[in-house]
């Protein structure tokens, strides 16, 4: 692995200095995210580092670790990175946006072969892989064990063999330690539409906020498209391939777009808007296109052509795909019940829901509700039917799939039933175990169950709850399915898999051609400092709650964030026995444990039993 660069990096503190620089916007508008939470001041935490330099005399390695130290200033262009170049190098040197991401300075290993003329070297850096962000800024962690080698080549200033060594060649593309990464980098979310047009969906990306220019860069990149790994799932109503002009003008943003034709100018400024209210600064902004400016009546700016990002103007395509006066349901006595109103330690107007279900002339094993309420979708007990009925006095029950083994069920915001199905043949069950049709009291079923073998599992899309469609997941075919939640906008799925035991949390992309045909794929895993996750939810458009423990811990409830980057978080203290979660935008999150109670949790830390049941869920 070669010599280590501990005695260097330690060496070079004493030349360099860490300072809270960064100016922090005092005014503006501060608006919650779809999840509910407050958001984080983007510009917080963020330091500026005062380079050291190159020093006098020292060797390759030493050039190249005090290089690393310094690439993680971003002023004045990488201004301090570039002093350990060549002018040449320095000019020409273009960093895209990409990064590669290793775990500690002092892990480095530098291996250095210098040439026989002592004029020229080659230094090969060698550490762990932690993570990548690609050009459009997707963060994807990478897998245990994978090795980040970059060779820099070196040479003496002038050809003097007393000259000081410096990069004549090296990749463009940043390699930042992951506590630089932390230090210089937020993750924002970009926003585009679901399919249907029905919710935005957000594309999360890691920006550097290291100066005054992260509005435009924002702004640049939600026009110019989402990521590559999302784009096959979502659509713009910015055109392929335009340029906007982005013009940042006190506290407002001015976007000017031309040479189009017909557009969604609504569209549009629902984009700019959702992204624009992560920017605390940004108090309005201007849509001009082909030089006229666009007119958002309602919008609560100082003039229709000034509309405010946080304005309840843009709700109707929100993120969260849901109202804000959502009910969760939960089993009782084998009948199903909702509520609203859940408090610090109780719940409002609990109730049976209307219909067949809600009377428990049907028994079922799993359920879920359609995001507008409407419409109960649950699994028989045994799992071998899945049935839907309307949430009103004097529905009917109707068998929408039968003749399997069925394990999950989640709704989209169109109104299209997501089901899983276990495919291979089951264990014979004993006559004992088979005798009795009904579950004790608000039984839990759903961690005891072993995992399906792999590739034994399909899943189904209902579309409308109705027309039935095989998607194609053979992403999957070598790993055990053994969760699945569909997102609330449709165009993204949680899945927990199974693999020699051990545990993944994932989220693939669905993407629909114009056959009708539907895949889910492309899966990038979340959460991998988290073993053993039983259960998952979408708490919001952009972040899954999860039932797990880290490193062999006690199982409880975790929020795992889809920008890849973000550590899980603890979602309260763990209480004894939780088999499910579920979470809505806005709402505090629920849990059902095996001993037939509902627990909630609005703090974040203290999770509080309100009533006796089982299953609780949130539409979705």
């Amino acid at each position: 692995m070669g010599r280590a660069v501990r005695a260097l990096a330690a060496a070079s503190v004493a030349c360099v200095t860490m300072v809270a620089c960064a100016t922090v916007p005092m005014t503006g508008p501060v608006v919650p995210g779809d999840g509910g939470d407050t958001p984080s001041d983007p510009y917080g935490g963020y330091v500026r580092l005062l380079p050291a330099g190159p020093q006098e005399g020292v060797g390759p390695e030493g050039l190249v670790g005090g290089f690393l130290k310094d690439m993680g200033s971003f002023e004045e262009d990488h201004k301090a990175a570039r002093s350990y170049m060549f002018p040449a190098l320095s000019d020409e040197w273009s960093p895209d946006g990409s990064v590669r991401v290793f775990g500690d300075l002092d892990a480095v290993g530098l291996e250095t072969d210098v040439s026989t003329d002592g004029l020229t070297a080659t230094v090969r850096m060698r550490s762990s892989l932690v993570a990548t962000i690609d050009d459009s800024g997707k963060y994807v962690q990478s897998d245990p064990g994978h090795l980040l080698e970059v060779p820099f080549e070196l040479a003496r200033e002038g050809g003097d063999p007393e000259g000081e060594w410096r990069i004549e060649n090296m990749p463009d593309e940043l390699i930042l330690s992951q506590l630089d990464v932390e230090r210089t980098h937020r993750p924002f979310n970009l926003y585009y539409f679901n399919p249907g047009t029905t919710a935005l969906v957000p594309d999360p990306v890691y920006l550097p906020v290291s100066n005054d220019a992260l509005a435009e860069r924002l702004l640049n990149k939600l026009v110019a498209g989402p990521t590559d790994w999302l784009a096959p799932a979502v659509d713009s109503a910015f055109p392929e391939g335009i340029v906007a002009d982005v013009e940042i003008d006190a506290e407002t943003a001015i976007i000017r777009v031309d040479g189009v034709g017909q557009i969604d100018e609504f569209g549009m400024a629902a984009q700019i808007a959702w992204t624009l209210r992560q920017l605390p600064e940004i108090e309005e902004f201007t849509l001009v296109v082909n030089g006229d400016e666009v007119s958002f009546p309602d919008s609560n700016g100082e003039s229709d052509e000034r509309p405010r990002p946080a304005s309840d103007y843009w709700s109707g395509v929100s993120p969260s795909a849901i109202s804000a006066g959502i009910r969760a349901y939960f089993t009782h006595d084998g009948q199903l019940w909702s509520a609203a109103d859940w408090g610090a330690d109780t719940i409002g107007d609990a109730e049976r829901v209307p219909g067949p279900l809600g009377a428990g002339d049907v028994q079922l094993e799993r359920f879920a509700v359609s995001v507008d309420e409407s419409t109960i979708a649950g699994i028989t007990v045994g799992g071998g039917e899945v049935v839907t009925s309307l949430a009103s006095p004097g529905a009917e029950v109707t068998e929408v799939l039968s003749d399997g083994t069925f394990t999950s069920v989640s709704w989209d915001v169109n109104g299209d039933l997501w089901v899983t199905e276990q495919t291979s043949d089951p264990e014979e069950e004993s006559e004992e175990e088979s005798a009795g049709d009904e579950p004790a009291e608000d039984e839990p079923t759903t961690d005891t169950d072993p995992a399906p073998e792999p590739g034994t599992t399909d899943l189904w899309l209902l579309r409308d709850g109705d027309e039935v469609v095989r998607v194609d997941i053979s992403d999957l075919r070598d790993r055990s399915l053994v969760d699945f939640q569909i997102s609330r906008d449709g165009t993204r799925a949680a899945v927990v898999t199974e693999v020699d035991g051990e545990t993944s949390l994932q989220v693939g992309r669905v993407v629909s051609d114009s056959d009708g045909r539907v895949s889910v794929g492309s899966f990038i895993t979340l959460g991998r400092e988290l073993d053993e996750v039983t259960d998952i939810t979408w708490r919001s458009s952009d972040q899954l709650a999860v039932l797990g423990n880290r490193e062999g811990g006690t199982g409880q409830a975790f929020l795992v964030s889809l920008d890849g980057g973000t550590p899980a978080s603890s979602a309260g203290t763990p209480v004894p026995g939780m088999v499910n979660i579920s979470g809505a935008p806005g709402q505090p999150l629920v849990a059902g444990s095996d001993d037939g109670n509902i627990w909630i949790t609005t703090d974040r830390l203290n999770w509080q039993n309100v009533v006796e049941g089982g299953s609780p869920t949130f539409p979705g």
